[in-house]
């Protein structure tokens, strides 16, 4: 597909594929503006609940409107009929990769700047009515902004599953065989009871997963099997952060703890209450973070491109000092023959 256009966009090369779609990063055909296109598989294009999930996620993204929420610009269909979602480019890595580069745990002060700013979207997000019920790592994507603390962003994507107030789109939503919707590892337990009155209160569960594995290194609960992972949610205790992160400060593994929380009842309340907690938690203040600004290409242009948004001096450290080295060299020169003139 690539070359083609789609809707209004370009599509230049494939950055990602997945069981369900694949995405291109595409260009706005008459405007040249970045984006990103999924475009569904061809063999699910028959299934009207793959469908209509598939767009489903495009119209929970758009009902919010902030600044940690993936943009959604356009979705349709092909000629062929394969279903289509146009969205912002988010030129960076997923908190799965971030978190595996930086050795398999993060400093608290860096896994506070990202709790802080899901905790701020997923408010947002409630506050519109929309559920994640998804939310893991794979779905939160860390890209450069030099004017976030730490100068990176955290983007929720991927609403495919999320649970909409009022059911105003009209998204069906139907599951096949009884099948729970979600990721074992990041489930709060009232979703593995698969029951249908779930509430914010799960997206705040599934967070406080995360915020133990960026930690620790491992998600709460590890087993085999799905089903093994969904069991123990549903009836063993929540391990504590400090069993596997002794550094890690006692007021932030408290707050981890209560929202694991088995009960949503017992839970923290709702994002914005989280975030208030998370902030007022005081720790040792964190320079920039490192974040890959661009997937890895083919070597060429786009790789050098990638090379020097990656360090904000233009080029990486090691090819740096030559070139400062040449600069000096030359402006020494420059004042040897100037020296020269004037006692000619």
């Amino acid at each position: 597909m690539i070359g083609q256009v789609v809707g209004k966009y370009q599509l230049l090369d494939k950055i990602g594929e997945g069981g369900m779609g694949t995405v291109y990063r595409a260009e706005h055909t008459v405007l040249g503006s970045p984006a990103a296109v999924k475009v569904l598989l061809p063999m699910w294009t028959q299934d009207e609940i793959v469908v209509d999930r598939f767009f489903h996620e495009a119209k929970a993204a758009s009902a919010i409107h902030h600044v940690g929420i993936v943009d959604v610009f356009d979705f349709g269909r092909l000629p062929n009929d394969q279903a289509w979602i146009a969205m912002e480019f988010l030129p960076g890595e997923n908190l799965t990769q971030f978190l595996a580069r930086s050795g398999g745990r993060l400093d608290a002060a860096v896994a506070q700047i990202i709790g802080a700013q899901i905790l701020g979207a997923l408010d947002a997000a409630h506050i519109s009515g929309v559920i994640h019920r998804d939310l893991k790592p794979d779905n939160i994507v860390i890209v450069r902004d030099p004017s976030a603390p730490g100068a990176v962003r955290v983007k929720i994507l991927d609403f495919g599953i999320a649970k909409l107030g009022a059911d105003r789109f009209g998204a069906k939503m139907e599951t096949k065989g009884g099948t729970i919707l979600g990721t074992p590892a990041y489930m709060a337990p009232e979703q593995c009871r698969n029951m249908t009155a779930i509430d914010a209160r799960a997206d705040l569960y599934a967070l406080g997963c995360i915020l133990f594995e960026l930690l620790t290194g491992r998600p709460p609960f590890l087993a085999e099997t799905g089903v093994a992972i969904v069991r123990m949610h549903l009836d063993e205790p929540p391990p504590r952060v400090v069993n596997y992160a002794p550094h890690v400060a006692g007021e932030l593994d408290g707050l981890i703890a209560k929202l694991l929380v088995k009960s949503p009842e017992d839970r923290m309340p709702s994002a914005a209450y989280a975030l208030a907690a998370l902030e007022r938690i005081s720790l040792p203040p964190v320079g920039d973070v490192h974040v890959l600004v661009a997937p890895r290409v083919a070597a060429g242009a786009r790789e050098q491109r990638t090379e020097l948004l990656e360090h904000p001096l233009g080029a990486p450290p090691s090819k740096q000092f030559p070139i400062v080295v040449i600069v000096i060299a030359v402006l020494i020169a420059a004042a040897a023959v100037v020296g020269i003139g004037l006692y000619a």
